[in-house]
């Protein structure tokens, strides 16, 4: 007496139907992964201007002006062992080395008008010099000023402009500095250096 088995498996439009829902559900978790990454992103920049720009104001409220930070010396103002000079100085009392997070690779801006009673800080959203399109922060008391580079960035966030007549921190001069931040995570240090 032999036994009759029926077997039944899915069919070649069923397993299609499930690998299209699969693949479908692959796309929204990447597009959402790649949103929160971005998002992440900007929020880790946000803080870093806004943590420059306090250590901005800390040095005024003591000095009354803003300091006078250019590529030569803007490194040099944030790490521990800076020295106050006539051209050098330090915020290292308001913003201890070890405290900043620049967040990804990204290009920062820093601005002051010529009695150094305003100032600028902002960030590239898109990393260095914004090749990505993504746009920047800025922050600081310094916007619309008539001294300020361009004098047109008027609002915290600035989306992208591409070519002439581009008005955000990358497409103007004028900037005393303008440094990358590079993020080494497998080195396990950050550091600040030229533009190239």
């Amino acid at each position: 007496m032999g036994m009759n088995r029926k077997y039944s498996g899915f069919t070649l439009v069923e397993m299609l139907i499930v690998m299209g829902i699969i693949i479908i559900l692959m796309a929204v978790g990447i597009a959402a992964g790649r949103f929160a990454i971005n998002r992440a992103n900007d929020v880790a920049h946000q803080n870093a201007v806004d943590q420059l720009f306090v250590a901005a104001q800390s040095y005024l409220t003591d000095t009354r002006e803003y300091p006078g930070l250019t590529s030569v010396n803007f490194e040099a103002a944030f790490k521990s062992d800076c020295t106050e000079s006539a051209t050098q100085p330090c915020l290292n009392d308001y913003l201890s080395e070890g405290e900043f997070k620049g967040g990804t690779d990204a290009t920062f801006y820093y601005w002051t008008s010529s009695d150094r009673g305003s100032a600028l800080v902002c960030v590239s959203k898109g990393g260095f010099e914004d090749a990505s399109d993504r746009g920047y922060y800025c922050t600081g008391n310094g916007f619309t000023h008539e001294e300020q580079p361009g004098a047109s960035i008027t609002e915290k966030e600035i989306d992208p402009i591409d070519g002439a007549g581009d008005t955000t921190p990358g497409g103007t001069s004028g900037w005393q500095v303008q440094l990358r931040w590079t993020n080494q995570v497998a080195a396990g240090a950050s550091h600040w250096g030229n533009p190239s």
